[in-house]
């Protein structure tokens, strides 16, 4: 189960973030951009992601308790910096922003596996995303089912759909182990 919980996460927040790197790129284009300190960009930019990190970050740990190996959670907070980066490089960021905000942001998806006693933030995002799952579900659907509309593309769709049904997966099992756990401490 905890695999399982660990899987949706780091599924919905891998969606999520290449949706909302797809937004950002796509907001490249346009010819205004409303001019602002590279110190406010990089503070919008790190709590826009943070929360994505934070997920992320939840689901690595739930698979390393899963498979008892340690090295999972490592691994994978290196290549969400190096997704992260990769992704900084091709946008009109300021420098500071692009050298600056992975490691903020990972550092803060990292912080409830040091600090045990703010393991509640890791249950926060997925809670948020199950939700955010199912308004994005919902609004879409008829798109989905339509025979007629249809997204830009293929993968955008296909992003869309993974993100809510992931997300609703990781809502409802985090959902379920927060029940599990308040019955059995009512129940001692």
């Amino acid at each position: 189960m905890t695999i399982l919980r660990g899987s949706a996460k780091i599924l919905t927040a891998a969606s999520g973030l290449l949706l909302v790197y797809g937004i950002t790129f796509a907001l490249e284009g346009m010819a205004t951009r409303i001019p602002t300190s590279a110190v406010r960009e990089l503070a919008t930019g790190a709590l826009w992601t943070a929360p994505w990190l934070l997920l992320f970050c939840s689901g690595l740990e739930d698979v390393a308790i899963g498979t008892g190996k340690q090295w999972v959670l490592w691994l994978g907070s290196i290549s969400a910096f190096v997704f992260l980066y990769y992704f900084d490089h091709y946008t009109s960021l300021s420098f500071l922003s692009k050298v600056a905000m992975p490691p903020i942001v990972l550092g803060l998806g990292l912080i409830p596996h040091f600090k045990r006693k703010l393991g509640f933030l890791f249950v926060l995002p997925s809670i948020a995303a199950g939700v955010a799952g199912f308004f994005v579900l919902y609004t879409v659907a008829a798109t989905v089912l339509s025979p007629r509309a249809h997204f830009a593309t293929k993968t955008i769709g296909v992003l869309i759909a993974t993100f809510c049904l992931s997300g609703i997966t990781s809502g409802v099992l985090v959902g379920f182990d927060i029940y599990r756990q308040l019955m059995r401490r009512l129940a001692t």
